[in-house]
């Protein structure tokens, strides 16, 4: 009997001993769980409740929080459509059967950049970019009548070659020079949040605003020829494009191995812009009464596109408290009827009528990005 009941004040106590142990251990692993489900789990705008998703973008800080800077070199090359400035015929006299070449601006290509400064915010996971890009672009062409042939211009009006009762015609040459400027100026806002749908695909949907300045200058001359012998005519055009207006997109990371990645990026907005737009024209034998200049200034929609594709690595360093990542990636930009500048066209009882190119501006070539969270 008394064998039993020391058994039992032993087992008693044993029990007291490893509720009192279990009691901080169970209260830990509680609070860990609840931390745990507050990490997974996210109150929607209904008051329901439902899975969160991870966060893709780099965490350096024990808030996850901090600034990251961004910086692109481009090597690009803009085109411009609406630049067919002549066309070459083997007959000097230009007459039927027609057979040549048309002849338009051969834009070369050329560096740029993209400077950008960003914020990762500690509510939400959510970030904020802000965005540069720079390009500028000058080229020069040049076509001539080949051995018994003539260059056709393609550009400005016989108008304004006829000086002194000559009735002299402006429609052979035997050269066709042109120089064409490009400007590219743009800048994002955008918010967004980095978040992973799968364990090796990750999203970043975005939106905000663009703005861009984009500036077309065009000057051809045709010389030479029966027609205007030692003279030249000048035509000048320009179309300076100016809007603003909202841009969404989505930013996509296929994570492979190693840090390195298959991104693709694609994004799209509708500006609101101002055109202005100028047009001269004149013949050096008589350029005060001989000439044409005209505005045709005006406010339009330009919607615009922008495509990335290409391959990134991602690397944290110093213990991990900076983060930096390296991309190299194909970036195409299309931007629809920007060029509005003015082309002579047919005659109406004896007058030149002119009507806007209404033409495309891209931008397209290859973008090294460097990007650094600290």
């Amino acid at each position: 009997m008394g064998y039993f009941k020391y058994a039992s004040v032993s087992a008693i106590a044993i029990a007291l001993s490893a509720s009192a142990f279990a009691g901080p251990d169970l209260d830990t692993r509680v609070h860990d769980l609840e931390k745990q489900m507050k990490q997974v789990r996210t109150e929607t705008a209904s008051t329901t409740y439902g899975a969160q998703t991870a966060s893709a973008r780099p965490n350096v800080t024990a808030g996850g929080y901090g600034f990251f800077l961004t910086f692109d070199v481009l090597y690009f090359q803009g085109r411009v459509g609406g630049t067919e400035y002549a066309y070459t015929d083997q007959d000097i006299a230009g007459l039927l059967p027609v057979s040549g070449r048309v002849k338009e601006v051969d834009f070369k290509w050329d560096w740029g950049f993209r400077a950008g400064v960003g914020y990762n915010f500690d509510h939400g996971d959510w970030d904020a970019l802000a965005n540069y890009t720079y390009f500028n672009n000058n080229t020069s062409s040049m076509v001539t009548g080949e051995l018994n042939g003539v260059v056709i211009p393609l550009r400005g009006t016989d108008e304004i070659t006829e000086v002194n009762a000559n009735n002299v015609e402006f429609s052979l040459a035997q050269k066709a020079t042109v120089e064409f400027k490009f400007s590219f100026d743009r800048i994002d806002l955008e918010l967004g949040r980095n978040f992973f749908v799968s364990r090796n695909l990750s999203f970043r949907p975005h939106a905000g605003l663009v703005t861009a300045w984009i500036n077309l200058k065009e000057l051809v001359r045709y010389t030479g020829g029966t027609q205007l012998d030692n003279n030249t005519v000048h035509v000048k055009d320009r179309n300076d494009f100016w809007g603003i207006g909202p841009r969404v997109g989505a930013n996509g990371k296929w994570h492979l191995t190693n840090g390195f990645s298959i991104m693709a990026d694609a994004s799209g907005g509708l500006v609101y812009g101002h055109y202005g737009v100028q047009h001269k024209n004149w013949f050096s034998a008589d350029p005060e009464n001989q000439r044409v200049r005209l505005s045709a200034n005006m406010h339009r929609f330009a919607p615009t596109a922008q495509i990335k594709l290409g391959i990134a690595y991602d690397k944290y360093i110093y213990n991990d408290k900076q983060h930096f990542s390296i991309s190299l990636c194909w970036d195409t930009q299309y931007w629809w009827r920007v060029n509005q500048m003015l082309r002579a066209g047919q005659e109406v009882r004896g007058r030149t009528i002119y009507t806007r190119a209404s033409e495309d501006v891209s931008l397209q070539g290859v973008a090294l990005n460097v990007k650094w969270n600290f």
